[in-house]
């Protein structure tokens, strides 16, 4: 990965605080059909900015996105089947509800997450 220029923190510095999350992405689907996680997670470092938005899901239903998590490094592969876990005040693990890549005009990447609340469909 290419060294992310001055510029480019700056630009995800602006309006949220730098902490770090933990990812999950190795995960089993149970008999029930619900995911379960096993083994450790990642830590990256990360920016946070608090929002009050909503997605539509799979099934064309509102969901809720109450946090968004720029994590400067675009190598992670990190998809809506895996968790993260926000740092303290939040502490909590939150469902994934999309995720994208942002670039800047030199080739810098960011993994951009946008994070639900904790109840599924809209909750």
């Amino acid at each position: 990965m290419a060294v992310v220029t001055d510029q480019f923190w700056t630009d995800l510095k602006v309006n949220m605080t730098p902490d770090t999350v933990e990812i999950r992405t190795s995960s089993t689907v149970n008999n029930y059909g619900e995911r379960t996680f096993t083994g450790g997670s990642t830590t990256y470092d990360a920016y946070i900015m608090r929002v009050n938005e909503s997605d539509r899901g799979d099934r064309n239903d509102l969901i809720n996105v109450d946090w968004i998590v720029y994590v400067p490094d675009g190598t992670i592969t990190v998809g809506v089947d895996d968790e993260i876990t926000l740092p303290a005040p939040i502490s909590a693990t939150r469902p994934i509800v999309r995720v994208n890549t942002k670039r800047d005009p030199n080739g810098q990447a960011a993994v951009v997450v946008y994070v639900g609340s904790k109840s599924k469909g809209g909750g």
